[in-house]
């Protein structure tokens, strides 16, 4: 009996640095990473490109084609994490353009999964996928989980997400931790309209209320939002609704 060398668990497989959990896990994020994330990358990253010349440019030549280089950046990591891993089945598969170098992975499983580095490149490999599920979310489905402690730039993710990665200075930061401290903020947080406004507003935090839920709160006196000179405008304090909905959860 020995521990996972990433999961730190008790396994009964010695000659093994990874439980079965852990290689069952690895595994699917490298199917993940050659068959879903970095094709939708480079989709991403060409989105912007206009083939051709515009017809008002008389110059002949072709123009350069725009590109999101936050997705050339998360590309050129999951490529290079590909070269490396490849390169350690032979040497000369680290010099094979990324979907071949993924296809000799996919076909050494065996080998892979057993290597002495296997906990360290799983460890890698976790990192560069959260960062591409993240740049790989639409807007309108991630939320507010807070500021970033380094930089204080915004930082965005999944309601879901464990980790979040800034995208301005690349900390990785625990989610659970940036949503402590960001909802500590809410109490500072001021805003004014409808309770419908409120209701929207929370939900940009990944706090789901409904607008009727607040009318209620109103009319009982268990909310103090201070009232405008608008009809049925109120000055609310998002502290104090996240911790009345907390209460009612």
């Amino acid at each position: 009996m020995t521990d996972c060398q990433h999961c730190h668990k008790p396994t009964k497989q010695a000659d093994n640095p990874l439980c079965q959990h852990c290689r069952e896990d690895y595994w699917q994020l490298i199917h993940q990473l050659g068959h879903t994330q970095l094709p939708a990358l480079r989709s991403i990253m060409l989105r912007q490109a206009h083939i051709g010349t515009p017809a008002h440019t008389p110059n002949k030549g072709n123009a350069p084609l725009p590109i999101d280089t936050r997705a050339q950046d998360l590309i050129e990591e999951s490529e290079a994490w590909l070269a490396e891993q490849a390169g350690k089945i032979r040497t000369q598969y680290g010099n094979l353009p990324w979907s071949k170098a993924w296809q000799r992975i996919i076909a050494n499983k065996h080998t892979i999964l057993t290597m002495s580095t296997a906990a360290d490149d799983y460890a890698a490999l976790e990192h560069i996928t959260r960062r591409n599920e993240q740049a790989l979310t639409p807007e309108d489905e991630r939320i507010i989980l807070g500021t970033c402690p380094n930089c204080h730039s915004m930082l965005t993710g999944t309601p879901e997400a464990e980790s979040v990665t800034c995208p301005d200075c690349h900390s990785e930061w625990a989610a659970p931790a940036i949503k402590a401290a960001r909802d500590q903020r809410l109490w500072q947080v001021q805003i004014t309209g409808t309770p419908s406004d409120a209701a929207k507003e929370l939900k940009r935090y990944g706090l789901t209320i409904s607008r009727n839920l607040i009318s209620q709160w109103l009319k009982r006196g268990k909310l103090h939002a201070t009232p405008t000179e608008h009809k049925r405008q109120y000055a609310f304090n998002l502290g104090e609704l996240a911790a009345l909905l907390d209460c009612h959860r």
